[in-house]
């Protein structure tokens, strides 16, 4: 046997080996691709509003359970929500917490500190979020019958008479706007 026909006789079945790789390679590609988790929908920037006070009906909040007791973020948003928040998604959270933290995009930020007064010693957090929401965590350790604050606050007063919201938190204009200027004398 000469080289040639040894070249012609491992020629198929080495062709039908890089085959087999290229097909391996994709199916395990194609695979990936579809059963990756889709990319969250980055959150819209806040829009500036002129308002004097910050009402609960102007903040978004999104409460997470991150404990093992079950139904305590569904219950923490129903109270939430009868005080007049938005509330924008009631869902579990991979972060384990012990009793209430709660997020926003910086500590000192009105709709944070309005959502935190409506808690008993929650631990607050910054994460430079651009839609201004809030999170609430809820953990095991949250009490559901002294966890939140007796007499929570409504509204919150804002010294600078602007703040920036999630584009959805639109306030009524009778409730936490600041006056237009008019150029009739008052």
């Amino acid at each position: 046997m000469n080289a040639k026909q040894v070249r012609h006789m491992l020629s198929t079945p080495i062709t039908l080996v890089i085959l087999l790789a290229l097909l391996v390679a994709g199916a395990v590609w194609g695979f990936k691709a579809v059963t990756a988790k889709v990319p969250a929908p980055q959150p819209a920037n806040c829009v500036t509003q002129p308002m004097t006070q910050l009402t609960t009906g102007s903040v978004t909040v999104n409460v997470y359970n991150g404990g093992n007791i079950r139904g305590r973020a569904a219950a923490v948003a129903e109270k939430l929500a009868s005080g007049g928040f938005i509330i924008g998604k009631t869902d579990n959270t991979e972060e384990r917490v012990l009793t209430v933290i709660v997020t926003g995009a910086a500590t000192d930020s009105p709709e944070v500190q309005l959502v935190a007064a409506w808690f008993n010693t929650p631990e607050v957090k910054a994460d430079a979020r651009p839609d201004h929401s809030v999170d609430v965590l809820i953990g095991d350790d949250y009490n559901p019958d002294n966890g939140m604050a007796a007499t929570p606050p409504a509204a919150l007063e804002i010294p600078s008479g602007e703040v920036c919201l999630p584009p959805s938190a639109t306030p009524a204009p009778s409730e936490t706007a600041a006056e237009p200027p008019t150029d009739q004398p008052t």
